[in-house]
């Protein structure tokens, strides 16, 4: 076992807004071990399955370890990052020149990863004087966004574990999660001799109960 390897490093897991505390292992790219971090104040150790399987959406076996820049007779040449963003700024800085910031159409990633755009679109955007974008962001976090900016004035997440109501539409937090400590959490709400009766009572034909 390598210097890598052995020492436990702290991080977060990011494919849901949760942002679970981890520890992890490396060896070069790969995540060697991955374990829930007790200190974390909100996750207090808790993982689910799509954390544990970091490795595997980060060293995949299909997943490019390196831009490729498109040739002209349509093959692809490995390039280092500093150079791809350096061909690519200037690409979009001769687009903006010529035909004015208004002609560039910011279009966000799907999955996960349309959250990093949310985050960094709107510095581009403003570099570019472009006006007009779209991404897959909108479709989940849209309603979400209008409810907090009417009750909140700002972005919040659902206290489930203290809540005295909570309601969940076409959505199996057992399943995907999305709650923090969510299987835990419903655990709970199960053995709870009022509410626990009510979730059972509820539970869509063809899931099954809570363990309880």
């Amino acid at each position: 076992m390598t210097a890598d390897t052995a020492a436990w490093r702290k991080s977060a897991c990011i494919l849901c807004e949760n942002n679970c505390g981890i520890q992890i292992q490396i060896d070069g790219r790969r995540f060697t071990r991955i374990r829930g971090d007790k200190e974390h104040v909100t996750a207090a150790g808790y993982t689910c399955n799509k954390t544990l399987r970091l490795d595997h959406y980060q060293n995949g076996g299909a997943r490019p370890t390196t831009p490729l820049r498109r040739e002209p007779d349509g093959s692809s040449t490995p390039i280092d990052r500093d150079t791809a963003i350096r061909e690519i700024a200037a690409s979009l800085k001769t687009v903006r020149d010529t035909h004015g910031g208004e002609s560039i159409f910011f279009y966000g990633d799907g999955g996960q990863s349309n959250h990093l755009g949310g985050a960094y679109s709107g510095a581009l955007l403003r570099a570019l004087d472009a006006r007009y974008s779209s991404k897959p962001l909108a479709q989940e976090k849209t309603g979400e966004g209008l409810v907090d900016a009417h009750l909140t004035g700002g972005h919040t997440t659902g206290d489930f574990a203290r809540a005295e109501i909570s309601l969940s539409l076409s959505k199996i937090p057992w399943q995907s999660h999305g709650v923090p400590r969510a299987r835990a959490v419903l655990k709970d709400i199960a053995k709870d001799p009022i509410n626990g009766t009510s979730w059972h009572k509820h539970v869509p034909a063809g899931i099954q109960p809570l363990p309880t």
